[in-house]
Parts: C-alpha cells; sequence; structure tokens
C-alpha cells in the first residue's frame, strides 16, 4: 500500500448525543444530510478528472438507494483511471492507549468488479496505519515481515506502508482482513511489522455491519482489534498496533482503493459510519442491533 498526497476536505469534530449520553459518540456519518461533516475524502492526483462535476458525482455520490439506514449512502465507483475513492476518519482522533468502538456497512452490488482491463484482483475496501508519519519507513527504517516469513529472497525488506486493511476477493464473496502489528526492533534499531491474515464471508447485493473494538498501542499486552460482521466475531488478536514513539492511529478509512489507475472498475456503498469512545459499545455503533 503506497501513501501519497491526500486532500482534506473541511471537517468537524464534535462529541454528539446518543441516546442519553452525549459522551459516548464522537463522530456519527450516517450522510442523511448530504455532507461531508466529520470525515474528509481521499482520492489523488490519478484520478479521471479533477472537475468538481466528476467528483462528486461519479467518484463519490450520495444515493437514494441502496442506504442501510436514513435517506442516503455513499457511493465510491473508480474508474480504470482512478486510482481510489475513500472517506477518512480525522488522523487525530485516535489516539494511543485509548479505547474506541468503529461501526460501518459495506453493500457490494453484482458489478462491484468492473475490470475489463488491469488487475481485477486487487481491491482494498479498508485502510489502518500506525501513525501520521511514514517517514521512517521511506528510509529504509522500518521493515515489514508477514506471516513471520521474509518478503523476498529469504531477507527482511522494505515494503509498503505498515498499516492494517480489508480486501475484497474478485467475485466478491470473501474478505480476508490483513492485520498488521509491531514485533520489535532489529539489531540495526529497524522497526519490525509482522502480519496476519484472516478470511471472513462476503454477500453480493446484501448490506454487510461490521464493528471494530480496538485499542491503539505500542504494547502488546495492552493493545487488541476486535472486529465483528453481522454480529459475528471474527477478529481477536491482542497485539501492538503502534511503534513506540507514535501517539495517534494514522489513516483510517473505508471506500476503495485499487492502487495506480489501469487496474480497472469497482463500485462500492457504504452508509452508517460511527466512532465511539470507551464508555460506547457494540450497540452504540453497530448499523444493526444483533
Amino acid at each position: 500500500m503506497r501513501i501519497s498526497k491526500f486532500l482534506l476536505f473541511p471537517l468537524a469534530i464534535a462529541l454528539l448525543p446518543v441516546g442519553n449520553s452525549s459522551t459516548d459518540l464522537i463522530l456519527n456519518q450516517t450522510f442523511d444530510e448530504g455532507k461531508y461533516e466529520s470525515i474528509y475524502r481521499q482520492y489523488q492526483n490519478h484520478q479521471c478528472s479533477q472537475d468538481p462535476e466528476y467528483l462528486n458525482n461519479s467518484l463519490f455520490k450520495f444515493v437514494s438507494y441502496p442506504v442501510r439506514g436514513g435517506k442516503l449512502a455513499m457511493q465510491h465507483n473508480t474508474k480504470n483511471c482512478d486510482e481510489r475513492s475513500e472517506l477518512g476518519i480525522n488522523p487525530g482522533l485516535l489516539k494511543a492507549g485509548e479505547e474506541y468502538w468503529i461501526g460501518w456497512s459495506y453493500f457490494i452490488p453484482e458489478n462491484f468488479n468492473q475490470s475489463r482491463s488491469g488487475k481485477p484482483d486487487y481491491t482494498i475496501v479498508h485502510q489502518m496505519f500506525y501513525g501520521a508519519s511514514f517517514r521512517d519507513q521511506r528510509s529504509g527504517e522500518t521493515l515489514f515481515e508477514c506471516n513471520q516469513k521474509s518478503t523476498r529472497n529469504g531477507k527482511l525488506t522494505t515494503r509498503g506502508s505498515p498499516g492494517s486493511h480489508m480486501s475484497i476477493s474478485p467475485q466478491g464473496d470473501r474478505f480476508e482482513y490483513g492485520l498488521t502489528f509491531y514485533k520489535g526492533r532489529d539489531s540495526q534499531g529497524r522497526y519490525i511489522f509482522g502480519c496476519k491474515n484472516i478470511a471472513i464471508p462476503a454477500r453480493l447485493n446484501e448490506w454487510e455491519d461490521f464493528v471494530m473494538h480496538i485499542k491503539p498501542s505500542s504494547d502488546p499486552q495492552e493493545g487488541f482489534v476486535k472486529i465483528w460482521q453481522n454480529g459475528k466475531l471474527y477478529v481477536d488478536e491482542k497485539v501492538a498496533l503502534l511503534r513506540p514513539g507514535v501517539n495517534i492511529m494514522g489513516a483510517w478509512k473505508i471506500g476503495i482503493y485499487v492502487g495506480d489507475p489501469g487496474h480497472g472498475e469497482r463500485l462500492l456503498y457504504t452508509d452508517e459510519l460511527r466512532v465511539g469512545n470507551k464508555n460506547s459499545s457494540f450497540k452504540k455503533v453497530s448499523p444493526k442491533d444483533y
């Protein structure tokens, strides 16, 4: 995964009331007002057009169908000349040592993978990074070790941005959660990250509801991540999500990422994005009461 320039739209993070509490929910993006109030849109210079008409009515678009709850949902539609259509949480919102509950929904239509060329098997629908700065990995000070195996020719090598992500199969019948975690430092003082891949089933033409319970930390005895899909727990890992010295999670995003342009067309819908603090719960952020 590669991070490059992204565009931030005005955002206003505020405490929002839920039930009888005014402190449980810190972000509530249901899209019903047709505004990006507490999130930003990320796309890059590699898109088909920078014209507002294209950005607002093709790459991103508020739609009245399909909708998980309320009146509107978000449509993500990347063409073969696009790189991504993602919605992101303010990078300073998720802090080290704090617990959070996050809920959201995906709708995968039958024609979500419209690849006529390029790389049809590569689609990321969620990304989460260890910190706001990737300077250390770009200078070769971070190493990425996947599943306790080396990445190239039996040796650890610099590879991408160390972050967890959820991808989807070309047929839309399977998610795969790639959990990335901090392991320690080598004899040269470089940061070592490992990863674990976890399969989650998926369905076409139905809403898939997700809830994440997370505590970002560089201490594996303190940090954890749990992920439920449609009320069933699939990910339950006690890991260090941050390296030492990082005080916040970086990007937390949902939508479509296909890498460089030329990887085909994708269509996806998202809705009901909520973030709760430690006083929140599964029920308060979940799109449905399972």
